[in-house]
């Protein structure tokens, strides 16, 4: 198959320049695995060291030419990165609702001591009241609550009965109340599902989000216990619940987007794309969802811009670049005129009167190649010679596919005619007087003296 034929270039510039995209959408998961797992003390040296090691050796597989094991290989770690992160994130969002089921117990156990205290008729020092109140808002505060059993079991200094008896207990090895002990003592919280859901929630969303977003929550869950009344109580809980809900698949989704975001311009920065600027401009000011969402459909669109230019330039300098060392006539701005008339036609040097036409969009990787053949003033080479310069030229496609598989690239023919089944495409040349000059010189000027 010889005659006019539709063919898929791709070379090896533009296969190495999606693979540094791959890398560089590898490097920036990294970076957010790192910086999210440090965050939240997830990760440990040892883990950052194995992580960077696989990325050395997929960038290894670049060097070695092994591109599409790269291709293949880049989505799969950036895939398990991402799963890594999210169990890493569940355990610390576990542990933290863990802690705040704590926190919340203690606080019922703060407020049972008060309650203890009181009953005894013991004497609270404002300040531990304070920190009392305080842990049983929900704040952290151990010594208070050691300070307040002290003072629930310590006898009445001026009961010499209760002295006796203290020391009749010493003596007897009788072991003194500890408050674990008592704690332990104390009448067990009811289980509340509603109640550990919403601590399992605030806990993600502060691993998701962050703390100054789970602040508000926290306030609001701690005003909420604090209700006297259930009716009120549950009622404020189940709104908490239903705000909640909505910020943490909110705070989801857009985490979803800004990664997505990380790796579309981590590939534009690569790619040397002008409008990064514009497009990291644009992200700083993206404050909702639709807004994170239009600007990902922008910036993926850009780089599909980006890849489609890229591959074009290195195609048509790889072409021309190949037809020329087959001893085609390359002149300078050859390239520029093809972008701009969407073809481009050469003469071959040994072939007088014949050449190639190469016609399309390089964008789309696909052009169309036939041999033609040049006439002037309705004059050109002898039909007859037709079949001869399409089997030269078969031999021509033959060289240049095997130039450009050279490393990875290639030449694909995806349809072809056969020698002879379509009459050889004629052009007029006018490039020849040109030519015919530049050959003979400047032409030579005369004057007559009258």
């Amino acid at each position: 198959m010889s005659g006019p034929k539709v063919v898929r270039i791709v070379t090896r510039e533009e296969i190495i320049s999606l693979c540094e995209g791959h890398l560089a959408r590898l490097d920036a998961t990294i970076a957010e695995w790192t910086r999210i797992g440090r965050r939240n003390d997830c990760i440990s040296d040892a883990d950052t060291a194995t992580v960077q090691a696989r990325r050395e050796t997929l960038r290894e597989l670049l060097a070695a030419d092994r591109f599409v094991d790269l291709q293949k290989q880049v989505p799969l770690e950036i895939s398990f990165l991402r799963d890594d992160l999210q169990i890493r994130l569940e355990k610390v969002a576990a542990e933290a609702a863990k802690a705040r089921t704590a926190q919340r117990r203690q606080g019922d156990a703060a407020r049972a001591l008060l309650s203890a205290l009181k009953r005894a008729g013991k004497a609270i020092e404002p300040e531990l009241e304070q920190a009392l109140h305080g842990v049983a808002a929900g704040r952290s505060d151990s010594s208070a609550m050691t300070k307040g059993f002290n003072l629930l079991s310590a006898a009445p200094e001026a009961n010499a009965d209760a002295r006796y008896a203290l020391a009749q207990r010493l003596k007897d090895g009788e072991d003194r109340m500890t408050f674990a002990a008592w704690l332990s003592a104390q009448p067990k919280p009811r289980a509340d599902p509603a109640l550990e859901r919403l601590e399992s929630r605030l806990a993600e969303l502060g691993v998701v989000a962050g703390a100054d977003v789970c602040a508000p929550f926290e306030a609001q869950l701690r005003a909420a216990i604090g209700e006297a009344g259930d009716a009120r109580r549950n009622l404020l809980l189940d709104s908490l619940g239903l705000d909640l809900g909505r910020t943490l698949a909110e705070a989801r989704k857009r985490a979803g987007l800004a990664d997505e975001l990380r790796l579309v311009f981590a590939e534009l920065e690569q790619a040397g794309s002008s409008a990064l600027e514009a497009l990291s401009a644009k992200r700083n000011a993206a404050t909702s969802l639709t807004a994170l969402t239009a600007l990902l459909d922008q910036a993926q669109q850009t780089l599909s811009r980006e890849r489609e230019k890229h591959g074009a330039r290195s195609r048509r300098a790889a072409v021309l670049k190949s037809l020329s060392g087959l001893g085609y006539e390359v002149t300078e701005g050859l390239e520029t005129a093809w972008v701009e008339e969407g073809r481009v036609v050469l003469r071959k040097t040994a072939q007088p009167g014949y050449g190639v036409e190469i016609a399309g969009d390089l964008e789309v990787a696909r052009v169309q190649m036939r041999a033609v053949a040049f006439t002037d003033g309705g004059a050109g080479p002898d039909s007859a010679r037709d079949k001869d310069a399409e089997t030269l030229w078969c031999g021509d496609v033959a060289t240049l596919q095997a130039q450009l598989g050279k490393g990875g690239g290639g030449l694909v023919i995806e349809r072809a005619l056969a020698v002879g089944a379509t009459p050889l495409k004629r052009l007029v040349d006018t490039g020849r007087a040109s030519r015919d000059q530049s050959r003979e010189g400047p032409a030579q000027q005369t004057r007559t003296l009258r």
